[in-house]
């Protein structure tokens, strides 16, 4: 636009094409511009849903690896009580006195309202509660007291997901290493937040069962509270 200026005022010859040649120019660079803007921001969009849909199958495949190690662990479980089922003292002969502190595995969970059955780990880290729920606080009956097992919220696919739909009078039971079977009966659901710790420390029975998972919506603890029959 100077230089038409500049023409105009020394007399330099000028023609109206040369103003639209100018304007032309302007033009297809502004829209080598805004083509350039669309296709980076079409790249970026690709790579955003090709990393969103990456994470998505990495998630769900870790989902189904963990559900198969836990088959694979309930199977392994059911096939020891099928084929051996010595007394408490077998145990500490082969395994030492501290077998119940120190094995993994030692004992069942079964509630037929959820159809759901799952082995116990008898220590809660990230890696154990990821296959299958594990003991929070105290100890196996028949020893008294409040026994809390823990187990991960995968909404809706495994685990403890849906312990809130537990109503009162519904059985869980749990089973031990020598297949004895004890049935406790559902009397309380509700939500605590994270720090309160009152559903672990306090009881209302002398054999009580606290089941514990995480409200995925509110980030709260579900509880469920059974007592021996």
């Amino acid at each position: 636009m100077n230089q038409i200026l500049y023409d105009l005022k020394h007399g330099n010859n000028f023609s109206t094409n040369q103003f639209f040649d100018k304007n032309d120019d302007f033009v297809d660079e502004a829209l080598l511009i805004k083509k350039r803007f669309f296709k980076y921001a079409f790249v970026a969009s690709v790579v955003f849903l090709l990393l969103f849909f990456g994470f998505y199958v990495y998630h769900f495949l870790s989902l189904k690896n963990n559900q198969r190690i836990s088959d694979n662990l309930s199977y392994n479980y059911h096939t020891l009580k099928l084929y051996s089922s010595p007394n408490s003292d077998d145990y500490n002969d082969l395994y030492g006195s501290n077998f119940y502190e120190d094995n993994f595995i030692i004992g069942e969970i079964v509630i037929p309202s959820l159809d759901i059955s799952y082995p116990i780990f008898s220590r809660l880290d990230d890696d154990t509660l990821k296959v299958a729920p594990c003991i929070f606080y105290g100890k196996m009956p028949p020893e008294s007291g409040n026994l809390c097992i823990a187990g991960h919220n995968y909404n809706n696919e495994q685990f403890f997901s849906l312990i809130h739909n537990l109503s009162n009078g519904d059985f869980i039971y749990i089973y031990d290493l020598n297949n004895n079977e004890y049935v406790y009966s559902v009397f309380s659901n509700y939500e605590v937040k994270t720090d309160d710790l009152s559903p672990i420390y306090f009881s209302d029975y002398q054999n009580e069962l606290t089941l514990i998972t995480c409200n995925n919506v509110n980030d709260n603890r579900i509880i469920v509270k059974a007592h021996m029959q």
